[in-house]
């Protein structure tokens, strides 16, 4: 096969070719056999050596113009090289040296921005977490009666508050009796006591009068509590009319104290109605039968109660945990009225009371059943899982101390001081880390991370650095 590069060298025309290049020659050395000077010296012309076709180049050099053209940009030319048969310098012999320069400003920018970017992570936005695993012990039968009261200074109980939700349902009965009926009206009044710091004693049958003039009387003993300072003492009390009758029947009124007409206390001593006073009747009525009534008031309890519950258990509050199995639920109603013919619409009002116990001092209490427990800061965690179950004969309304069962299966986690962790580990060396984290006896195991990740060192900025905590599941 003929080398492709160089056609002609095993042409059978070779040795025209040659002899036509020797005769080219020849005739170019008749022309310039004596080249006369301007200063009439003769030079001697130099017979060149014979180019042999076989070294020859066979294909042809692109034109500058088109090297121009392919670069699209301005050249620069490298030095000049001398001709390989003469030794002369062709100035269009040069060959276009392309313009790097854009490029590499290009490149060093991608640095200096690299470099920057790099230095903001590094110490701008840098920062650490460290997850840790707190200490903890799970509780799998846990049975025990637990003292709440609302003295906070009763160290040997649960703080807790109480929080109360109401709803109210009516029904309209249908009057389908007639009967002869003698009732005296009731309600229930506050009395106050305005007149000094002492308290004061009200025996039974004590007399208060209306705005209206209407005497009624208190069905048991009370003593007013003293005031203090510019806060009237208190008390609840229930009053009954002194006589049978609708006219006894009122509305919220304010009240004197008979017995107090004339002296000091007179005008210190008062009473006010916390609701209506109602139920007073005499003479032929027309009323809704018992049956009716009890049948109503069947129905609207158990709505009402599973309303204030519902209610009962949407109630949180940050740092307590709701006894909501302990709860309890009154009712007041107007049945008195119903039954005397005053009105024909039963009404049921029905308060929810919800214990609010304090996390904290409940989870000690718990806690103090394990045996590696010394009194550290401690939660509950599965609070789902306790029941609660108080005493029927205990009132939250009326009650101040409370014995409530505890059962369940709890969980108690050891509290970890968040902040003192991060002042640890502040400015420390990764390497530095798990050894540090062996001086904090709340916590059971700690990792971390950097970001970003090729950061060594724990940010000085204590707000640079996150706290999360992290636990198995059952």
């Amino acid at each position: 096969m003929h080398d492709i590069r160089k056609p002609y060298t095993r042409s059978s025309s070779n040795k025209d070719l040659n002899s036509r290049v020797e005769q080219f020659e020849t005739r170019s050395y008749e022309r310039e056999d004596y080249d006369e000077r301007e200063n009439g010296h003769v030079q001697i012309p130099v017979r060149r050596s014979r180019r042999n076709v076989n070294d020859m180049d066979m294909y042809p050099r692109r034109r500058m113009d088109d090297v121009r053209r392919e670069d699209d940009f301005e050249e620069e030319y490298e030095e000049e090289r001398p001709n390989r048969r003469t030794g002369d310098i062709n100035p269009n012999t040069r060959r276009p040296r392309r313009d790097n320069s854009m490029g590499t400003w290009i490149f060093i920018g991608v640095i200096i921005v690299f470099a920057v970017v790099a230095g903001l992570f590094t110490y701008v936005f840098d920062s650490a977490t460290v997850t840790i695993v707190p200490k903890y012990k799970d509780i799998t039968d846990f049975n025990k009666t637990i003292s709440f009261s609302k003295n906070e200074s009763d160290a040997a109980s649960v703080p807790y508050i109480v929080v109360t939700s109401s709803s109210t349902k009516s029904k309209t009965l249908a009057l389908s009796e007639s009967k002869k009926v003698e009732s005296k009206a009731s309600g229930v009044v506050i009395i106050y006591n305005n007149y000094d710091s002492s308290p004061q004693k009200l025996i039974k049958n004590t007399r208060l009068e209306s705005t209206a003039g209407k005497i009624y009387r208190i069905n048991q003993s009370v003593t007013v509590p003293g005031k203090k300072g510019d806060t009237p003492g208190s008390v609840e009390a229930t009053v009954y009319a002194d006589s049978n009758g609708a006219s006894y029947n009122t509305p919220v009124t304010d009240f004197t104290i008979v017995g107090f007409k004339g002296t000091l206390r007179e005008s210190g001593f008062y009473a006010r109605g916390k609701g209506s006073i109602v139920g007073g009747a005499s003479g032929n009525v027309s009323s809704a039968s018992l049956s009716d009534i009890n049948a109503a008031k069947d129905e609207l309890a158990l709505e009402l109660a599973q309303e204030v519950k519902a209610n009962l258990m949407k109630i949180n509050k940050e740092g307590y945990i709701g006894l909501y199995g302990a709860s309890e639920v009154t009712y007041i109603d107007n049945e008195i009225e119903v039954l005397n013919g005053t009105t024909g619409t039963y009404e049921a009002r029905a308060t929810g009371y919800l214990i609010l116990a304090d996390a904290s001092k409940l989870a000690q209490s718990v806690a103090k059943n394990l045996r590696d427990y010394k009194d550290e800061p401690v939660r509950l965690g599965y609070t789902e899982t306790l029941t609660y179950t108080r005493r029927d004969a205990d009132k939250i309304a009326s009650s101040t101390t409370l014995a409530i069962l505890v059962e369940g299966k709890p969980r108690v986690i050891w509290v970890s001081d968040n902040d003192g962790i991060k002042e640890i580990v502040s400015g420390k060396k990764r390497d530095e880390f798990q050894a540090l984290m062996k001086g904090v006896t709340t916590i059971q195991g700690a990792e971390i991370s950097f970001s970003p990740l090729w950061l060594s060192t724990f940010p000085d900025n204590n707000n640079k650095i996150a706290i999360v905590e992290s636990l198995p599941k059952r």
